[in-house]
């Protein structure tokens, strides 16, 4: 994935090519252009992050400053439903300049300073021209009851993802991998943008608008559709050009959601959280089932 140009070949007329989406074009062999989507404001864990990443490359490696010594970097202002977009045309625009790599991060992501320079690292020892930092989303708990008062039950998951069909209905989708490999590298059908490193040969691979939404029109089940996330359509993309993409779960972030931060620590202890309450229904079940074995007099009855 490193080298002074991307698949020469490709272009054979001698003349720069004009289309961004063309992969001959030369680039910096080991830089960086990062890039921040944003509603109009950041997260403090994010800005702070963000300052210490620009400080700790200018004293390192120097992958993020440009070659007149000026910061390189992409912002897009845009809500929910222009997500998509926005990560496009950062795409566009990360092509059309002679870095190597883009990283892509949400405004409210906490991470190290030297979170750059371990993503690279890890891309490039296991081969993968897309990897994602470990990162955790909030799902609404299909398991709890929702409410009374209101109240929304979530729960924290790893955004590593694998793929998966239910044979009796054809329903397919990507479902979280709880139980993932920690403090290490391993391969994934999907992961999400918050933290991510992407080879410009995989957006070149994909060509223009890679994170538009894909609808599958029978992924849903029983002959219905179902349309992935700008993120996960992305890595569907990946995959249909052949490419590989994975996970670092060594690279930690932390996920600002007003009061409280989902990172690696606090999924652990909702996780130790619902292995506790599954281990009180098994003894409530129980001790329900011996009572129910009793007769009015507190004998057992066979």
């Amino acid at each position: 994935m490193t080298g002074e140009t991307v698949d020469p070949n490709e272009h054979t007329t001698g003349e720069p090519c004009s289309d961004p989406w063309c992969s001959d074009k030369d680039y910096r062999p080991g830089s960086v252009i990062p890039a921040v989507v944003d509603g109009g404001e950041w997260s403090a864990s994010f800005g702070l992050s963000w300052a210490e990443m620009m400080v700790y490359d200018q004293a390192h490696a120097g992958r993020i400053l440009g070659q007149n010594g000026s910061r390189q970097f992409v912002r897009k202002q845009a809500g929910a439903m222009g997500l998509a977009s926005a990560r496009s045309e950062i795409a566009a625009y990360f092509l059309q300049q002679d870095a190597e790599w883009l990283f892509m991060v949400d405004s409210d992501m906490g991470y190290a300073p030297d979170t750059i320079d371990r993503m690279i690292t890890s891309a490039e020892a296991n081969d993968v021209p897309v990897l994602g930092a470990l990162c955790f989303a909030q799902k609404i708990d299909p398991e709890q009851r929702q409410g009374p008062l209101g109240a929304v039950r979530y729960r924290i998951i790893p955004t590593i993802y694998g793929y998966v069909t239910v044979e009796t209905t054809g329903e397919s989708g990507f479902r979280h991998v709880g139980k993932y490999q920690r403090d290490t590298f391993q391969h994934a059908a999907g992961t999400g943008a918050a933290c991510l490193l992407v080879h410009r040969t995989a957006l070149v691979a994909v060509g223009p608008e890679p994170f538009m939404p894909i609808t599958d029109p029978t992924a849903g089940g029983n002959g219905t559709s179902r349309t992935f996330s700008e993120d996960l359509s992305f890595c569907i993309r990946v995959q249909g050009a052949g490419m590989l993409l994975g996970v670092d779960t060594s690279i930690k972030t932390s996920h600002y959601k007003g009061g409280i931060y989902l990172d690696e620590v606090e999924y652990a202890k909702q996780q130790e959280t619902l292995i506790q309450a599954k281990g009180h229904e098994i003894a409530r079940n129980a001790e329900l089932y011996m009572k129910n074995q009793l007769s009015p007099l507190g004998l057992w009855t066979p």
